[in-house]
């Protein structure tokens, strides 16, 4: 394997856990809140019920009813078609019953029928109180999930599907059900310097993770168009963070990528991310910085204080592939407690196109780890175009 580095003291990346062959040569969707509605069955169940104590109320003496149960059908309804109308059918279905049962049985037990029909119109009162209280809850949850949601593409844009140099897919799954937000981030976006990267988690929650993750895409957009070395881009980011309030704690780790338009090269700057997966022909290498550096926000524990980890080149040829995600995949858990072998999920997988990789990913996360993540997850994955090289370009 021939790591592409530049003639200074940058540091180059080390590659796990074995070397590549080959040297010599759709976005999220928001999900929209709709109105649920029973179907027949669900709508059949109540009257369903009312037939069964007909019937039981016809195999018994006469001296004998089941009618007080028919209270149940209206509250049965409401659980079930969540509609008013339909819960008023059903009582006044239940209390015709009621009355036909009340001359079958020759007015024996008439203070059991009259009772009877007493409950019914208490419980078919209650059950419609409670669907107003439910439905105007339900309005206002759909309210609060339609802002989450326009919210949530104000942060995370949709990410083109093809760039100048790459062609792109992103998967995002928040680990609450309800969720619209996360923390995790990510961004791709074509400059003059070549086709930029980003995929980051902000390590916080709540609005101020939301608030962080906004500022670092926001400074990440503008920055990837005008500053020609990466590092500076990463450095921007975290002024931006120290910027911040005091009492804010949030740090965001993050990993940077810029394709050479001309070369077969991908650059690299690692803020304390999990390393990108490198796929080609089968095989899977992670491209770890030899010295991992700090997240953004605490560039002052670096060496020296104040500045981002150098930059690294890898070899990134045509038809190669470049998996970015954050640590939601990685520590996903069975329950067994063993968290989710990424790389060996990969390793000798054949190519398919980025869309297809990442519902592959999703599809083998939810197999290992069951419907509910312990993390927010983010994929970005990256296939490298073909193109024409340069004068300067290596062969």
């Amino acid at each position: 394997m021939v790591w592409l580095r530049r003639p200074d003291n940058r540091r180059d990346i080390a590659v796990s856990p074995a070397a590549l062959p080959g040297d010599a040569a759709g976005a999220g969707t928001p999900v929209t809140v709709t109105p649920s509605h029973a179907t027949w069955p669900q709508r059949l169940v109540p009257y369903l019920f009312i037939a069964i104590i007909v019937a039981a109320d016809l195999a018994t003496p006469k001296d004998v009813t089941f009618s007080s149960t028919l209270s149940v059908a209206p509250a049965l309804s409401a659980l079930l078609t969540r509609s008013l109308w339909q819960t008023i059918c059903t009582a006044a279905t239940a209390i015709g019953v009621s009355v036909v049962l009340y001359e079958y049985s020759l007015h024996v037990a008439g203070d059991v029928e009259v009772a009877a029909i007493g409950a019914i119109v208490a419980v078919t009162v209650v059950s419609c109180v409670s669907l107003g209280l439910v439905g105007r809850q339900s309005r206002m949850l759909a309210n609060v999930r339609s802002v989450a949601e326009t919210a949530q593409h104000v942060v995370l844009r949709e990410v083109p599907p093809e760039l100048a140099q790459v062609r792109t897919a992103v998967a995002y799954r928040a680990a609450a059900a309800e969720a619209r937000i996360g923390g995790d981030l990510y961004e791709a976006l074509s400059t003059r310097f070549g086709d930029r990267l980003l995929i980051g988690d902000v390590r916080g929650k709540g609005l101020p993770a939301v608030e962080a993750a906004a500022d670092v895409l926001g400074v990440f957009r503008e920055a990837a168009y005008t500053e020609p070395d990466l590092s500076r881009v990463a450095d921007r980011m975290h002024a931006m963070l120290a910027r911040r309030p005091a009492g804010t704690e949030e740090f965001v780790t993050a990993v940077l990528l810029s394709v050479d338009p001309d070369r077969p090269t991908v650059e690299v700057v690692n803020c304390g991310h999990p390393p990108p997966l490198l796929m080609r022909d089968g095989r899977v290498a992670a491209l770890a910085p030899a010295e991992p550096g700090p997240p953004l926000g605490l560039f002052d524990l670096a060496s020296p204080p104040g500045s981002a980890s150098a930059p690294a080149w890898a070899r990134f040829a045509p038809g190669d592939t470049l998996l970015l995600y954050t640590d939601g995949t990685t520590e996903a858990r069975d329950k067994a407690g063993t968290f989710f072998d990424l790389t060996g999920f990969l390793t000798g997988r054949p190519a398919t196109s980025p869309a297809e990789l990442t519902r592959q990913i999703l599809a083998g996360l939810a197999t290992h780890a069951g419907a509910r993540l312990d993390d927010d997850v983010a994929l970005l994955v990256v296939r490298r175009k073909p193109y024409v090289p340069g004068p300067a370009a290596e062969a």
